[in-house]
């Protein structure tokens, strides 16, 4: 039987580990392309976009920062 999940639990699952740059705030997950090993994180707070690439040996590396999305497709 599957059992119902609360918004609290989605909420969680949602929030990553790391700070914003600029206000210290809790990042969530924006976008995650799984091809070209890439994600993108936003804060809660201010709405600074953080760019990850995965590299080698399986670590997220920051690659840049900005206030639009569109910045990744450069």
């Amino acid at each position: 039987m599957i059992s119902r999940v609360d918004e609290k639990t989605m909420k969680e699952k949602k929030t990553y580990i790391g700070k914003c740059i600029d206000c210290g705030g809790e990042l969530e997950l924006y976008e995650m392309d799984f091809e070209k090993r890439r994600k993108i994180l936003r804060c809660k707070d201010c709405g600074l976009f953080h760019f990850y690439k995965l590299n080698f040996w399986g670590k997220w590396k920051l690659v840049r920062v900005g206030r639009v999305s569109d910045l990744w497709r450069k």
